[in-house]
């Protein structure tokens, strides 16, 4: 019976009117189960999935009206393990990670949107890694009112710094649906103003997009 529903399964993925399909090798994995998922009005839905057992390689497909995020999601003897998220487009992406460090160590090779996505996290990594920092130099310090001060500064800084980096990257990626996904993403503690400029500066396409959309529909609310 299993081995029939992961005929099933395979059949779906390879369906001709597929045309996004998701290369994977998960280095380490003998057994469990991949399921490749999208945000729906606040839900995560399904796109497809398949049981592995003895092979870490495996294909996922999907239709894909327009470049958005998706997430790969693993399950081991039905048990939630990990997932990491990628900007999927039409065409075929490559996938490539370990077990020990799914998420840490994944690596896409496919959309442009991805890479401008990597590009992005790896700059926000290391702002998170400063302010850990600084908080740990808080916690140090702690009973010098000085000291904690001159910090508390720095946190705040440091936000603002992170603030602006994101609106600067939005703003110069206004030809991609990178830009509208992060502003509505990440500035949720932003002035309306600088919202307002990047959803103005968007490409025609873009203002179209599934994360143009969203992006209006956040200002508009915060407007209310």
């Amino acid at each position: 019976m299993k081995k029939y529903l992961l005929l099933l399964i395979i059949i779906s993925s390879c369906s001709p009117k597929n045309n996004f399909h998701l290369n994977g090798d998960i280095k380490g994995l003998k057994k469990g189960t991949i399921l490749l998922t999208k945000s729906v009005n606040g839900s995560e839905v399904t796109l497809d999935s398949i049981n592995l057992n003895g092979t870490s390689e495996f294909t996922l497909s999907s239709f894909l009206n327009e470049p958005e995020v998706l997430k790969i999601k693993l399950t081991k003897s039905g048990i939630y393990d990990d997932e990491v998220e990628f900007f999927a487009n039409k065409g075929i992406t490559n996938f490539k990670t370990n077990l020990k460090r799914f998420s840490y160590e994944s690596k896409f090779d496919g959309s442009a949107q991805q890479e401008r996505l990597e590009y992005f996290n790896t700059m926000m990594i290391k702002f998170k890694e400063q302010n850990l920092n600084l908080i740990k130099n808080q916690i140090e310090v702690y009973g010098n009112d000085e000291m904690t001060n001159i910090i508390s500064k720095e946190l705040v800084n440091l936000r603002k710094r992170e603030m602006y980096f994101i609106i600067n990257f939005s703003l110069n990626n206004v030809n991609s649906e990178i830009a509208p996904f992060v502003a509505s993403k990440f500035l949720y503690e932003t002035n309306q103003k600088y919202l307002d400029t990047i959803y103005s500066s968007l490409d025609k396409n873009i203002k179209e997009s599934k994360y143009g959309v969203l992006l209006k529909e956040k200002i508009v609310i915060e407007d209310q």
